[in-house]
């Protein structure tokens, strides 16, 4: 009986052409569409970022580091720990770690030009560099006497920034701003007299906080408006079999299912496999088709697990609709969901744009959404993240599946009150 219920449901879409084309050609047409009109708001390949850097420095690094010996060596503390501030001035070189390990390693998407302190002036009033960095007089010298014998001041990087060159300076300043942050960590594990091989954290953070940003693969606006599509339109299978469902009511087939002896559950389970079974075709098609015409492609036992746990969500949200038209005896519920609340839910869900790139506070409540939940799923897979570093989404859609089938258990009239 319970197949019967979904091949009844099945028929229903095959006479319904119009049913088809909004479930089925209507989201590979708006793929399309925002794929193309808007690849330059979401582009797959990295921002090329140009930009020339001017680097002054008012004193050699190496004759601060031999005066910094000097001084320790003419001072009365241990031989040890002579010997470990020695090696520590010895081996990092703080402005030649700056430039040429931090701000060079960027693949050249930065071009450093050192430049004498006599041409400053000169620099800051050309719009060849995007930011001017001047390290100030016996800055090493200083900066060493500071973390390691806790004496004098520290000192100050200074940037001069060029306000046509936003994206360039905020790049820069990052680094910059990441690097003095290390150097505040080497301040505090000389305080607490650790090894120096603890100070080997500048140059290995520094390096990877430059290689970490690449190690996602990038989204490209055919494969993201593949996915925002999918989860929203997946939506309406839910809607339409709802709709199917109250109509069998209001023509009575549903009061004869019962007369024939047959378990409302009986009924009420295949209002869920039909929800379920139609949008995991849906869904289906519309990633084939996305394969065939874009190339979309996806680590397949992946994919499946996520796309049938997206589909029987689906099959709960049909039975609670279904549940509270009966409740009701309207289908207002239903056309609610149609021609606002989907809506509602695709915005908060990203399938129009990136809406969890304006706050974290955006992407929780999207990620609260059962397609926005499973966007990011699809989207993380999609970046060669491994599915166990987002199981929580998963997990979520499962808790909000039961939630949405207790909801209708209750909801769902008895015999007795099925008008």
């Amino acid at each position: 009986m319970i197949w019967e219920i979904v091949k009844k449901q099945g028929l229903t879409f095959m006479r319904n052409p119009q049913q088809l084309f909004l479930l089925i050609a209507l989201p590979l047409i708006l793929i399309i569409i925002l794929s193309v009109s808007l690849s330059g708001f979401i582009s797959g390949n990295a921002i090329e970022i140009d930009t020339n850097v001017a680097f002054i420095e008012h004193s050699d690094e190496k004759m601060q580091i031999e005066k910094f010996i000097e001084e320790v060596e003419n001072s009365n503390i241990s031989e040890m720990e002579k010997a470990i501030y020695k090696e520590t001035a010895n081996q990092y070189q703080i402005v030649h770690l700056l430039n040429k390990e931090v701000l060079q390693n960027v693949d050249s998407a930065i071009t450093v030009e050192e430049i004498s302190p006599e041409n400053k002036e000169e620099a800051l009033k050309s719009d060849q560099y995007a930011i001017v960095i001047e390290i100030p007089a016996n800055f090493t010298y200083d900066t060493l006497r500071y973390i390691l014998l806790d004496e004098g001041e520290a000192e100050t990087i200074i940037l001069y920034e060029n306000e046509g060159a936003e994206m360039g300076v905020s790049a820069v300043k990052g680094m910059v701003h990441s690097f003095q942050e290390q150097l505040k960590l080497m301040d505090i594990a000389a305080k607490h007299q650790l090894d120096p091989t603890t100070f080997q954290i500048v140059k290995e953070q520094m390096i990877g906080e430059v290689t970490s940003i690449q190690q996602s693969e990038p989204i490209t606006s055919k494969e993201y408006y593949t996915i925002a599509m999918a989860v929203m339109n997946v939506l309406y299978i839910a809607t339409a079999i709802a709709s199917f469902s109250f109509l069998e009511k209001q023509s009575q087939v549903f009061n004869r299912v019962i007369l024939s002896d047959v378990s409302r559950w009986i009924y009420f389970i295949g209002v869920f496999l039909s929800g379920t079974i139609f949008a995991f075709i849906q869904l289906l098609i519309i990633f084939a088709f996305s394969w065939i015409i874009f190339g979309v492609t996806w680590p397949l036992g992946e994919f499946f697990v996520i796309t049938l746990t997206i589909a029987i969500a689906v099959g709960g949200l049909a039975v609670l609709l279904t549940a509270i038209s009966y409740r009701l005896n309207s289908e207002a519920v239903i056309n609610f969901f149609i021609t606002i609340f989907i809506a509602f839910l695709a915005l908060l869900g990203g399938s129009f744009f990136p809406i969890g790139d304006l706050s974290s506070t955006f992407q929780w409540i999207g990620d609260l959404t059962p397609n926005g939940a499973g966007m990011s799923l699809y989207l993380n897979l999609l970046r060669g993240n491994d599915l166990l570093e987002t199981i929580n989404h998963l997990f979520y859609l499962i808790i909000i599946t039961v939630a949405f089938i207790v909801i209708a258990v209750i909801s769902f009239p008895k015999r007795g009150q099925i008008s």
